[in-house]
């Protein structure tokens, strides 16, 4: 018994004498011998929560006399972690919280915070039996109610209970909800408090994964919180997508320098070996296309992974750090992509919930992921979502057409727009062919106005570099070209967008697009478009190749002669820093097959692999 049980005596008549458990057996039945325990037993019950209530209510009146003696020794039993035996129990908790609860006015006091704290603060509080449980509850909502300054410490709390299992906050989040209600001016301090609270991106997984789960439901019931948390959950998710990408170009750079870094030609005639049956299952998918020469090296084992249908795979090394950032960001893209799918119904786009949803990810991509260079993954958030509904795949090609070609843009992000556009074209499989008739148009048209208004400035002073606006939108439709070229005749045969006549005039213009293009997406397009009959590339590729040879094995010749040849020829020329920054540029595809297991599994029914698109065309590069 207690120490405070000794305060009070009780009478004799109040002892129960001991039951001689021979005797009874003697005298009665199991069934009257069981109930006369149970009898004696809840009297003791009784007895004893009537002492603690009794004890309770004399450590207010102490407390009313500015003595916290008695409080002091209740709180300090509320506050012992669960494993301690000398923890309040679940009978006299239930006692301490109806008291308080009828009494919130009498620990309002600076002598009851602790009290309060301890309450509040009460480990594993949602694993308590439902009737305490419910107590509980009730009585955080009269001390918020009654005394609205806790709310703050309750609900930070709450916010950083979300690294637990979805299932085992529902009492959290029902808090939340009653008290986002009640005290709308509460969601400024509770939105810091959820940036807080988000696990670091080395934390577990499972905090992770949580954290982000109970993140979605939050959004789910506060849609006033709904920007901030979708926000955070792409800053929190470029954090990792970058991380990752930063990882495997150390490996490029360190570890495989002298590795072979070509494709196996024979890969796509085996077999390979099943992702479910290695532990390697976040290694990396590359294209064998040729348009994407993203090649690494495997774990020690070596193990090639298949790409969604295995046609396009490439291998990594797979370091601890790698395979734990590509699992987190396996599982978070997964759990968002398969929410917001649940988010962006006909129906929902029908009362605006799911627009709404739609237009917060698309100002995100804006400001986050379109200015982030080299993501990997986060983009396919919205390659997913916009390909939901009709409306928004219209919806996303017009921003992404707006960035290219907004004047008040800077060149760089004009550019990356261009290759979000292009890479979104030749993949997304649920474009309708007058979608990509349109992008293909408006494209060719922007391509023959510039040509028209500012070729004649190539044989000016001035690197090549001013161009680099043209050579990025011509790769992105010659990509698209790769890709949907089986698409753009009509009934009779004839090219849509006259692409014949289009391609023969912009490659053998001053621009000679063909050599400052990305080298793989040129010859892949040269390749498909002499078999198409649509233009003739590889004479001048040809002599873009010996005039870059000349220059090399010349070089130490110019360097020591000065003319006003050498100026005129300088608006040929492209410096070597300058022309690597537009390459690496230019070689950014951001829809590249996913290397994520899981979540390339939920974007295949949306997603067009090369092998789907290039037909008997080779993958090799080669012009033969």
């Amino acid at each position: 018994m207690m120490a405070f049980e000794n305060t009070s005596k009780r009478t004799p008549q109040e002892f129960i004498a001991p039951v001689d458990p021979k005797k009874r057996k003697v005298q009665f039945s199991n069934s009257i011998g069981l109930v006369t325990l149970q009898s004696e037993e809840m009297k003791d019950e009784v007895f004893s929560t009537a002492m603690y209530a009794r004890f309770v209510k004399s450590a207010l009146d102490d407390l009313d006399k500015n003595d916290p003696t008695q409080i002091s020794i209740i709180a300090n039993q509320v506050a012992l972690p669960t494993k301690n035996s000398e923890r309040i129990d679940d009978k006299n908790f239930n006692v301490l919280l109806d008291i308080l609860s009828s009494n919130i006015n009498r620990i309002e006091s600076s002598r009851g915070t602790f009290l309060i704290q301890s309450i509040i603060n009460f480990e594993k509080w949602w694993e308590l039996p439902p009737q305490t449980l419910s107590k509980y509850i009730y009585f955080i909502k009269i001390l918020c109610s009654s005394i609205p300054k806790w709310w703050q410490d309750v609900s930070m709390i709450l916010v950083s209970c979300f690294i637990l299992p979805i299932e085992q906050t529902v009492c959290h989040h029902d808090m939340l909800k009653y008290f986002l209600r009640m005290i709308p001016s509460s969601m400024g301090f509770i939105d810091t408090y959820l940036a807080k609270f988000f696990p670091n991106k080395n934390d577990t997984q499972k905090k992770l994964v949580n954290y982000t789960s109970n993140l979605l439901k939050l959004r789910g019931y506060c849609s006033e919180l709904g920007f901030q948390i979708w926000s955070l959950l792409i800053e929190r998710t470029i954090s990792i997508d970058v991380e990752l990408q930063n990882e495997l170009d150390e490996l490029d750079d360190d570890e495989l320098e002298n590795a072979d870094l070509e494709e196996d030609e024979d890969a796509e005639d085996e077999d390979l070996e099943d992702d479910d049956d290695s532990d390697e299952d976040n290694d990396n998918e590359g294209a064998k296309s040729g348009l994407t020469d993203i090649n690494q090296s495997d774990d020690e084992d070596m193990d090639v992974i298949e790409g969604m249908d295995g046609a396009e795979e490439y291998n990594v090394e797979l370091t601890q750090g790698i395979k734990e950032l590509s699992t987190k960001l396996d599982a978070i893209l997964t759990l968002v992509s398969s929410h917001v799918e649940e988010q962006v119904t006909p129906e929902s786009l029908e009362n605006g919930d799911g627009v709404g949803v739609f237009n917060i990810l698309t100002t995100l991509f804006k400001t986050h992921v379109l200015p982030t260079y080299y993501t990997r993954s986060i983009q396919y958030i919205m390659f997913h979502i916009s390909q939901q509904q009709l409306e928004l795949m219209d919806s996303f090609l017009v921003t992404l057409i707006d960035i290219s070609f907004a004047a008040n843009e800077a060149a760089e992000k004009k550019i990356k727009s261009l290759q979000y556009l292009g890479s979104y074209i030749a993949r997304a499989k649920k474009l309708s062919r007058t979608q990509i008739i349109f992008v293909a148009s408006y494209l060719t048209s922007w391509l023959n106005r510039y040509v028209i208004e500012r070729e004649e400035e190539v044989d000016q002073r001035g690197g090549m570099e001013r161009f680099k606006h043209f050579y990025a939108a011509f790769q992105a439709l010659c990509y698209i070209f790769c890709f949907r070229h089986g698409i753009f005749r009509d009934t009779d045969g004839n090219w849509e967008c006259e692409l014949d006549k289009f391609f023969q005039r912009m490659v053998i213009s001053k621009f000679n697009p063909l050599k400052f293009c990305n080298e793989n997406v040129m010859l892949m397009f040269a390749r498909i478009a002499q078999q198409e009959s649509v233009a003739y590339c590889f004479s001048i590729i040809e002599n873009n190749n010996n005039e870059r040879l000349r220059g090399i094995i010349g070089k130490a010749d110019s360097d020591r002669k000065e003319s006003s040849v050498q100026a005129n020829t300088a608006s040929s020329s492209w410096s070597l820093a300058t022309r690597q920054q537009f390459i690496d540029l230019q070689s950014y595809f951001p829809f590249d097959p996913l290397f994520l297991k899981n979540y390339k599994v939920l974007m295949k029914e949306y997603y067009i692999e090369w092998s789907e698109a290039s037909g008997e065309y080779e993958s090799d590069g080669s012009d033969d």
